[in-house]
């Protein structure tokens, strides 16, 4: 009995300290350090801001009153503006410039270039932008109707729209279609004669964003 006394007068202040340094050494280990997350990079803001480049099209025309149409290639170029907005709303401004070539069939009468002002008006799906347009047209043409009272440059209206696709961070291409309607009215043919004209223009461009 008294060895059973003595054994746990000196087993039981060991065990009392080997726990408490075991509690010691829990409460100062250190917690674990959670790994940082990688924050992912903000998606490219590709439908933003100044852009130019260049258009190969297919134009057909039709004036009425003399009876004629005509058709060939189209060659241009662009250069605009976009403001994308948070909701993935595009606006933007356009302008264009294009020689034309080809023929006519039945009057003298020659398209020699045409161009538009345009305002735009789009939906951005990350590389996608499509949008419809619309705005000032103007055209140039060579006819014998065109006297000295009567300039071969005309004004009219468009509308139109088209797709784009971001190829790269800085380049993109579309295709886009384009109708261009002038009203006017030449006083040199004897009597005062109302002509319409008809362009229908579908074209593609590759264009460099700034």
């Amino acid at each position: 009995m008294t060895r059973f006394l003595r054994f746990l007068t000196v087993a039981a202040p060991a065990a009392l300290l080997a726990g408490t340094a075991h509690a010691a050494d829990a409460i100062l280990e250190p917690a674990p350090v959670a790994a940082p997350v990688a924050e992912s990079a903000p998606a490219p803001n590709y439908w933003n801001g100044f852009y130019a480049g260049v258009l190969l099209g297919y134009h057909h025309e039709t004036v009425d009153t003399v009876g004629g149409n005509g058709s060939g290639a189209s060659l241009g170029g662009y250069a605009g503006y976009n403001h994308l907005f948070s909701n993935n709303i595009v606006v933007g401004v356009e302008g264009d410039y294009n020689a034309a070539f080809g023929s006519f069939d039945g009057f003298d009468w020659e398209l020699s270039s045409f161009g538009t002002v345009r305002g735009r008006l789009g939906y951005a799906m990350n590389r996608f932008h499509i949008y419809a347009t619309g705005g000032l047209a103007l055209m140039d043409f060579k006819s014998s109707f065109a006297g000295p009272g009567n300039p071969g440059l005309e004004t009219g209206w468009t509308v139109g729209g088209g797709l784009e696709y971001m190829v790269t961070q800085n380049i993109s291409a579309r295709a886009e279609y384009l109708y261009m309607n002038f009203n006017d009215t030449f006083q040199d043919v004897g009597a005062p004669a109302g002509i319409t004209t008809d362009i229908h223009n579908v074209r593609a461009g590759v264009a460099y964003h700034f």
